[in-house]
């Protein structure tokens, strides 16, 4: 995949920060009790869009919009006990070429968040609290588990919201000074074809082939540069994203914050992006539409076309072929293999 196979990626503040619609009002009303049900586990697997950052208004204790904020992204939630997130600012500066200087990866990184991996959710006490074990991040020394206090909630108008709190600094949900609000984004009427996309695919391989006058001249060897540890997502909402990681390579940052050269080697080696997925299953080769709502490469986002094609649970995904500098025909594969239960 043209995006996919550029390097990539860096870390950012991961204190799980979030997106969208500033100005949100706090008209939520409980759509539970205090009391904790053994159910909540099942209330977590779905597509959620970030609405606003909250802060708490140390006049009054009240949760108010973040100033500034600007930000979008996704977390997705699986039956199977995955998870992921992206979320980034929505103004970001363009690289001037196709490549990044060391500054201009750093500011790329700045306030961007991504990782994936698994959850827990533990709703046996007075504070419920989901935990994200993550597998990997764009951040190469962050925390690997982290925790969020939750609460779902519905609006007047019936939607759910789902907030998630990262502790004060003390452990506790009490003294909190920020929070993040998440909106369930409603099932898409998937086609049959569509929804053998839905869940976590873990990358296996990937292979380049070329061709001339459609005979093909070179297949090449399985690459494992980033098998196992990036993965694709795809929700019953429609939505979907991607975590491409290096298995190897990637050092944890000397300081709390990246240098401007450990921030160009994060980028290098991690990439990402979210949007909406759509299946064009009737045309052939059957294909599927990738539609960037946001990348850690920041400038315009776009159409990702993929041939793809199920064999068994691995899922293969193309580009289209796009000629070389010798005149051939080339194009590359990724091989994605459909998980099943964490730990499973």
């Amino acid at each position: 995949m043209t995006n996919l196979y550029r390097g990539v990626a860096r870390v950012l503040c991961v204190v799980a920060v979030v997106l969208s619609p500033a100005g949100v009002g706090r008209q939520t009303v409980a759509a539970q009790g205090s009391s904790p049900t053994p159910a909540d586990r099942g209330r977590f697997p779905g597509a959620y869009e970030l609405v606003t950052i909250e802060i708490k208004d140390p006049a009054n204790g009240r949760w108010i919009t973040r100033p500034g904020f600007n930000s979008n992204g996704y977390i997705i939630y699986a039956e199977t006990g995955h998870m992921g997130v992206h979320i980034m600012p929505k103004v970001r500066q363009r690289f001037a070429g196709p490549v990044p200087t060391a500054d201009e990866a750093l500011d790329a990184l700045r306030g961007y968040t991504a990782y994936f991996g698994s959850f827990t959710v533990n709703d046996a006490g007075h504070e419920r609290f989901v935990v994200h074990r993550r597998f990997g991040q764009i951040n190469p020394g962050g925390t690997v588990e982290i925790r969020r206090y939750y609460d779902f909630e519905t609006t007047p108008n019936g939607s759910v919201r789902l907030i998630l709190t990262p502790p004060a600094p003390d452990g506790s949900k009490e003294h909190a000074r920020v929070r993040l609000v998440w909106q369930r984004m409603a099932d898409a009427p998937l086609s049959s074809e569509a929804k053998k996309f839905v869940g976590f695919w873990r990358l296996l391989y990937t292979d380049t082939y070329r061709a001339v006058d459609g005979r093909e001249v070179f297949h090449g060897d399985k690459v494992e540069t980033r098998a196992g540890t990036s993965y694709i997502i795809y929700a019953p909402s429609g939505h979907m994203m991607v975590h491409l990681m290096t298995r190897e390579g990637r050092t944890k940052y000397a300081g709390l914050q990246p240098t401007p050269d450990e921030a160009f080697q994060a980028y290098r080696t991690y990439t990402g992006y979210f949007g909406r997925f759509t299946t064009y299953e009737n045309h052939d080769p059957p294909f599927v539409y990738h539609s960037q709502q946001g990348s850690l490469a920041p400038g315009g986002y776009s159409e990702q076309k993929r041939f793809y094609q199920f064999t068994g649970n691995v899922l293969r995904l193309a580009p289209p072929l796009a000629r070389n500098a010798a005149g051939e025909m080339q194009q590359g594969h990724l091989y994605w293999e459909k998980q099943g239960a964490v730990g499973q």
